[in-house]
């Protein structure tokens, strides 16, 4: 695995209470580095967020070496001796030296200010890429997996010494294509004083498809065991992220739900989203000199945490090697459907502690009421659902319904034996309407509250702090069996967050 090292100049502090102690920034988020590479030259910065997110998701112990010597511990997140945080400067790091041989021998160095430089070994899991000027570049790294912290004296003695050692080490971070391609485009213009003349220049569609096709034929070459991908901890490996970005896609072709809530930036700790819960606010023409009509919205606070979801399945290697499918597809289809549905049914009819809050459990939002049977329901009652919503969000609002409403819905008819519900065009696809309002059938909902209408996106928000990713489990347990699995999870969040977006149908 290959592995990247950068180098802050930081005031490593050591205690003088005897226990030996010392801390400081390991690296300052959001700083530009000096120009770094040879071929390409960069500057480089961490995001916020992007070491708290490592910490949190780390799958194996992280230490704190001398000059990245594994076999010069001096303290490690195994038995809490180090302790890594992100604040709001940057990454803090405090450690307790244990008082080994070459860990006395390190501290004194630390605390008499002969070794202060501090560097960190990662790995680039996904960074974005921007030209500053010709031949300049900035790269800023959103996410990362670190490995280890050093003190060092010489970084580029560190950087020598490392490699010698046997470590792989990324010797040149590559310039994405398409950043490239972009400045020979722009140059090219220039060189020949045109505006808008562009020839024999690839898209950033065409260079994402090729990216797209490349990692799907990685994958599959993987899964037939031809390649090894990168691998995280003991037997799980990482899948390429637009295999993982197939899944999304599918899910949300899978789960209208859960493609229309509102998906929140993720956060560190818990996001509070404002829930609007009056509409007593007007807004009128006043003469001149007269006072403007002062209003109030009454805004209450919906917290979203981290809830764990996800789905595995596995496949037989028998399966994988014989078939002629694109294994890609299968595979992203198997977890999108599983993954979806649990999502969806959450998002509707969550109920306990480990789930999202549902929608039908949500107090505030207004319920009609049907007496007894879902065969009792008619035109008005379906009429007064629609009008329950405030009228400000009926536009991209749709009914999802629960299997046996839709049969009785779906028969009703006016006096001149016409059915309410009607074959649409949706954007262009063929669909069901009720009142212009998209029908959706769904499992995920109870026979007691059988239908939920409304503008989901404007009503129902997601925050997830983890996205989609995959992994491929192979142990002994799946040795033996001569399988593979492939495992998908997500840590998120979600409640309603404006109630008068969203009304329910319940039977009594």
């Amino acid at each position: 695995m290959k592995m990247e090292l950068r180098v802050q100049n930081a005031e490593l502090l050591a205690n003088e209470d005897g226990t030996m102690t010392v801390s400081g920034y390991v690296n300052k988020t959001e700083s530009l580095s000096n120009v770094l590479g040879v071929t390409k030259r960069f500057v480089e910065k961490i995001a916020k967020g992007a070491f708290a997110r490592s910490i949190q998701n780390a799958q194996r112990d992280i230490d704190f070496l001398a000059e990245h010597n594994n076999k010069l511990i001096l303290a490690s997140t195994r038995n809490q001796s180090l302790n890594l945080t992100e604040d709001n400067k940057g990454l803090f790091m405090e450690a307790m030296i244990t008082p080994t041989t070459w860990g006395k021998d390190y501290y004194e160095l630390i605390n008499s200010g002969i070794l202060r430089n501090m560097s960190f070994g990662f790995r680039t899991i996904k960074d974005n890429w921007k030209q500053l000027e010709a031949g300049l570049y900035e790269r800023t790294i959103e996410e990362l997996e670190l490995f280890e912290v050093s003190v060092v004296r010489n970084p580029a003695y560190s950087q020598s010494t490392i490699a010698a050692r046997g470590i792989d080490l990324v010797e040149e971070v590559k310039v994405p294509s398409d950043v490239i391609q972009n400045e020979n485009k722009k140059q090219e213009e220039s060189n020949n004083n045109m505006k808008t003349e562009h020839r024999y220049v690839r898209t950033n569609e065409e260079l994402k498809k090729e990216e797209r096709n490349a990692d799907y034929e990685d994958f599959t070459s993987f899964i037939r065991e031809k390649r090894a991908l990168q691998g995280t901890v003991e037997g799980s490996n990482l899948v390429p992220q637009n295999v993982a970005d197939l899944v999304v896609k599918k899910m949300e072709e899978t789960s209208p739900v859960f493609a229309r809530a509102k998906k929140f930036p993720s956060v560190y700790g818990s996001l509070k989203i404002a829930r609007e819960d009056d509409f007593n606010f007007e807004a009128g023409f006043v003469g001149e000199g007269q006072d403007i009509i002062e209003g109030a919205i009454a805004l209450q606070e919906v917290k979203l945490e981290q809830k764990r979801y996800g789905a595995a399945i596995q496949l037989t290697n028998q399966l994988i090697n014989d078939s002629a499918i694109n294994i890609v597809d299968y595979i992203a289809d198997l977890l999108a459907r599983r993954v979806a549905k649990v999502a969806e049914r959450s998002i509707l009819n969550g109920n306990t502690t480990e789930e999202f809050r549902g929608i039908i459990h949500d107090t505030d939002v207004q319920a009609i009421s049907v007496p007894t049977s879902v065969n009792n329901i008619t035109y008005d009652y379906l009429m007064d659902l629609y009008n329950a919503v405030h009228p400000d969000y009926l536009n991209g609002a749709i009914y999802i319904v629960e299997k046996s409403a839709f049969s009785a819905i779906s028969k009703l008819r006016d006096g001149a034996g016409h059915f309410y519900m009607q074959n649409g065009d949706v954007n262009g696809r063929p669909t069901r309407t009720i009142f212009g309002a998209e029908v959706f059938v769904s499992d995920s909902l109870p026979g007691t509250t059988p239908i939920v209408f409304g503008n989901i996106e404007r009503g129902y928000g997601l925050m997830i702090k983890k996205a989609q990713g995959i992994q491929m489990i192979q142990d002994t347990q799946t040795a033996f069996k001569g399988t593979k699995m492939f495992l998908c999870d997500v840590y998120a969040d979600g409640a309603v967050y404006n109630p008068h977006a969203l009304a329910k149908l319940v039977i009594v």
